[in-house]
This record gives C-alpha cells, structure tokens and sequence, in this order.
C-alpha cells in the first residue's frame, strides 16, 4: 500500500508507458533507442490481473479486476511492477561526497565535508561506481539519485532500464553498510492534487503564519486527510486494519516533528486537514486522534496543557483563508523528548513499553548483571509445565497457527508474536526471562465454586527440522535487536542474549510402543516429535532495543530545514542528565 506522504491517504497512480507496435508485435525500446523500423509509437494503458498482461490505447476502461501497472526493460526481459513495488517511505535526497576513496553522504543543504569533493553515482546491474563531478560516465553505466533516511541506506532502481544492462538507480543506506537490492519501480509518493495544490497551499499558509508570529520561529506542518479523522460512509469505509495502518503513519509523522520541536526550544506545526468541508470548524477528532500520543512525550513531569496550545491558523488577522488549518503550538521539553523507545519492560502478566522515568533510572543504576540464561528448575518434559504460571521472567504463547514448514513458523513468532520486544523486556530483569511456544491458558469452570479459572494446556508443535528453525530465529532476532552499553556504545559482535531450546512432548513420549525403539534426532533433520520451543534471554548490563534503530528522538535545524536523528550515545547523556537546581 502506497500512501501519500502528505495527506496520508493512499495513492492510485495510473502508469503510462510508451511502446511500439507493428500489428499485434509489441516491443519495449528506452527513450536513448530509435523507433524499430516499420513500427510506430502509440501511448498506451499496461495493466494487469495476476500473470495475465493486457495492453489498452489510450482513453479505453479498465478492465474489471485489472490494475495499472509500468513496464520495465533489462536485456529481453520484460518486468511488470505493481504499484506495491515503490521506493521506500520517509527518504530525502543526499548528495555524495568523496576523498581518497572514502565516501560520505551529505543531506540537502548540509556543508560539504571538509576536504571531500562531490561526485556522481552510477549504476550497472547491481554494481555502484563513484566518479568525480563532471568526468565521463563509466560505460555502461547510468547517473543514479542517492537518498537518505536518518542512518539507513537502501538500493532501489528507478525508471526505465535500458537493453546494455545499465538501469537508473536511487541509493539508499541501510545499518551504515551500502547494499543492493532487487530493482523496483519508483514513483512519487504524492498525489497529483498535494502536489498541485495542497502543498503550494500548505507553502504559502506558512510563509503567511510566520510573518504573524516571528520568522526565527520553528515552524513544522503536516497533512492529514480528514477521512482517517472523522467516520465516513459506510460504502466508502477502510477496514479497520487498513484505516489503523493508515493512521498510525500519520501518528509517527506528527511524534516525529512534536520529537524535533520539544528538543530544539520549542515550536509550531500547522496541521492541514486535507478534505474538511468549508465552514467546519470542528476539531474535536483531532484531539481525540493526537492527544493521547501527544501526553506519551511529556516525558519531564509537564502537564499536558503547559506543553501543547492549538488555535485555528485563521484566528491570526492575516490568515483568515486558512479555516481548514490547525496550529500546534509545541513547548520545549527539559529532557530529551523520544517518539518510539523501541524497548520494553515487564508486568507479571505481560510486558509493556517503559516509561521514560523508568528506563532513565535503569541506565543511571548502571546495574551489573550476571550473565547467566534464566531456567525453568525442574522441565525436563513438556507435562512439567502443566503447574506453572505467567509472571515478569515467564510469558506463554498458544500454538493456534498452522504454518507451513519450520522456517515460516519462527518468522510468524517474530513478526505477529513479538518475540524480539519479549527478549529485551527479560534482559532487565535479574534472572532474564523464558519464552514458550506451545503452551496456552484456558478458561475453565469450577462446577460447585461459581467462577472461572485458568488452567495450563500443552499445544506442542511439529517441527520437521529443528536446525533450520532455531537458525531462522537466531539470525532474525540477531538483524532486529540493537544491544548498548549504558553508554550508548553498541557492543559488536552482538553479544548471545538468548538461547533457543526444545522441551520434549509427553504426549509423544507416551505414544511410543515399549517394544520399539523410540529413540529420534533431536537436533536436525527428521525431527518430528512436538516438542515445546523455549527461548530463554539472560540479563544484559545495557539497554536492549527490539529495533536495530535504537531509541527514536529527533531535533530540528532551522538553518537547513531539516528533521534529524539524535544519535544514540547523545541520546543517552541527554537522558541520564540531572536537571541543575537553582541556589
């Protein structure tokens, strides 16, 4: 799903390209090529159900159950791309820098690096070259655009390829380390009417909003489509999980600049609510949409309404036009402010995010934990766990989801069970903490008592390989997790936080026949007895991140225009910094 990364609501984009023809021949020729001979240039529709392409002259209707797609060329293999296929969200251009081989990447805006020069990239296939501003392409290569997102960087083809293999190419960064990708299609994240006319209109409410106030002001927007606000019609209605995607992008946008303003002495943002009818005023959806997330970032002991003020932007004498704006006045905050921890801590029924107080005494305590896995005394078979009970070292997980094969089960516990958010939540704890797949609480009703309880119920599970299961979620919780020292100082190679065990079945034990030799690998191929998983995590002197980003907080540079990450160990002096009390 492509979503508009200003007004949030998802983009249709109608693909054109261009083809040639002679009766019902078709060929894909690049705009450096010349038209085959005996062919001529039509413009028309690509689109696409499944593996079944159709092509349309320009002006005919879709076909039902067809969508758009564009059309891509490397050697003689013709790529379709759907509109799922985009560059990736939140990334802004870079320039590219470069002295005696070492290369840096430079925002929009920033200064040179001292002593770097900048230079052109290029692409061929998946291979990048870097030459000096204004000397010759490489043959064979094509000048491709180099983009940024706080410290990640990722490839991504954009727009046509041409026959020799050469393919224009954005750049991206990922984990410091450059690495190429498959090529896909890019387009602009922009609706047609943002660009056209919401964006210029959010320009100039700005420029007019600033000569009111102040121009050394902060002064941020952001837009929102009323639809993910208000209800709409029923015919018209997301689902709620599309609708919640969708609103949760625009949440992060707005924690994101509220972040930079809180750290940068205060500020503004003008939200504009794409859509809204001329002459509503109401803004109650709003603070019913943002207030909640606006309180998580007090995060110094502030009551909410001496941080936020919100006026209409037509309130101001000289912007009486703009009733569809709302302006968020954003205080400063006396301790960094942080959109997303990105770590957890831990209830005796769950774990939880931890609150910004919480994780600021955890790093000042500096404690000293010994590194030793927590264990479960006495579990030697899956009927031993039949007593025992959740608490904040011991979280239990149902086996209802039936996957096919090991490597899809390990990644659907990562992914929909959170696996990785339980493990940094145990290494906070003095013993660590246990994770188990397949064992589940059920309700049950004690006849004669009149209440409901809770009672342990063993749900094994069958893993054909177990080797290739404990891989899959050693080396993913390995690519999410992020472990510092109470520094902010990564410790690479990450250290091995957790352990991956299986718990044998009893059920399985006692369907062996006595007379047969039972006995199975345990450790590799053919395993197919159920078995409990058990992840055990032991306690880290650190901070333990599920999100190889780390802590999310940002500042703003007015000089540049620019929203940038607060990087990690600055992160954490800011925390841990005691407020000075006056004499």
């Amino acid at each position: 799903m492509n979503l508009c990364d200003y007004c949030g609501d998802e983009i249709f984009q109608h693909q054109r390209v261009i083809v040639y023809h002679k009766d019902v021949d078709v060929r894909y020729v690049t705009q450096q090529d010349c038209i085959p001979v005996d062919f001529e240039c039509v413009t028309v529709t690509v689109c696409g159900e499944g593996d079944n392409i159709k092509y349309l002259k320009k002006g005919s209707l879709l076909p039902e159950g067809f969508q758009r797609v564009s059309v891509s060329v490397r050697d003689w293999d013709v790529n379709y791309a759907w509109k799922q296929d985009l560059r990736p969200k939140g990334f802004e251009q870079v320039s590219v820098y470069s002295r005696n081989g070492a290369i840096k990447y430079a925002r929009k805006g920033d200064i040179p690096p001292t002593g770097f020069y900048h230079v052109s990239v290029y692409a061929k296939n998946e291979e990048i070259k870097y030459e000096r501003e204004g000397r010759h392409i490489p043959v064979g290569y094509e000048e491709v655009a180099v983009y940024v997102k706080t410290e990640d960087i990722l490839y991504t083809r954009q727009g046509e390829t041409v026959p020799t293999g050469s393919e224009h190419a954005d750049v991206y960064v990922k984990d410091k380390d450059i690495t190429q990708v498959k090529c896909l299609q890019v387009k602009e994240a922009f609706h047609t009417e943002c660009l056209e006319k919401h964006i210029p209109r959010r320009d100039e409410a700005v420029r007019k909003f600033l000569k009111n106030v102040s121009p050394k002001c902060n002064v941020l927007s952001t837009g929102l489509h009323v639809k993910y606000l208000f209800g709409v019609g029923k015919e018209k209605q997301d689902k709620p999980r599309k609708k919640k995607e969708k609103r949760d992008c625009k949440a992060a946008e707005l924690l994101r600049k509220v972040s930079a303003l809180r750290n940068s002495n205060s500020g503004y943002i003008l939200v504009h609510f794409v859509g809204l009818a001329p002459g509503d005023s109401f803004t109650g959806a709003f603070d019913e949409f943002a207030d909640p997330k606006l309180h998580d970032l007090i995060q110094d002991g502030k009551q909410f309404c001496d941080v936020y003020r919100k006026e209409t932007l037509k309130s101001h004498c000289a912007c009486k036009d703009f009733g569809d704006f709302l302006v968020l006045y954003v205080g400063a905050a006396s301790t960094v402010t942080t959109s997303r921890f990105n770590t957890k801590t831990t209830f005796d029924d769950c774990i939880i995010d931890i609150p910004a107080a919480t994780l600021k005494t955890f790093v000042r305590e500096r404690k000293a934990f010994k590194e030793t896995f927590h264990t479960i005394p006495g579990v030697t078979h899956a009927d031993d766990l039949l007593n025992v009970r959740e608490n904040r070292s011991l979280q239990l997980k149902s086996n209802f989801e039936q996957k096919e094969g090991d490597q899809a089960l390990a990644e659907y516990i990562i992914k929909n069970l959170k696996l990785a958010e339980y493990i940094s939540a145990f290494t906070k704890t003095e013993c660590g903490g246990s994770y188990l797949y397949g064992v589940h609480e059920e309700n049950c009703f004690l006849e004669g008592y009149g209440y409901e309880t809770k009672v342990i119920r063993i749900q094994p599970v069958v893993l054909r390989d177990r080797t290739a299961f404990k891989d899959t979620l050693e080396d993913n919780i390995g690519n999410l997790v992020l472990v510092c020292d109470y520094d902010g100082n990564e410790v690479s190679p990450d250290p091995n936080i957790f352990q991956v065990q299986f718990i044998p079945s009893t059920a399985a034990k006692k369907e062996c026949d006595p007379r047969v030799n039972c006995e199975s690998g345990n450790h590799g191929h053919g395993d197919v007895d159920p078995v409990v998983v058990h992840v055990s995590a032991r306690p880290v002197s650190g901070i333990v991140f599920y999100d190889k980003q780390g802590p999310l907080a940002y500042r703003y540079d007015k000089q540049f225009k620019l929203i940038t990450r607060i990087n990690i160990k600055d992160w954490v002096r800011a925390l841990t910094r005691r407020r000075e009390t006056p004499e």
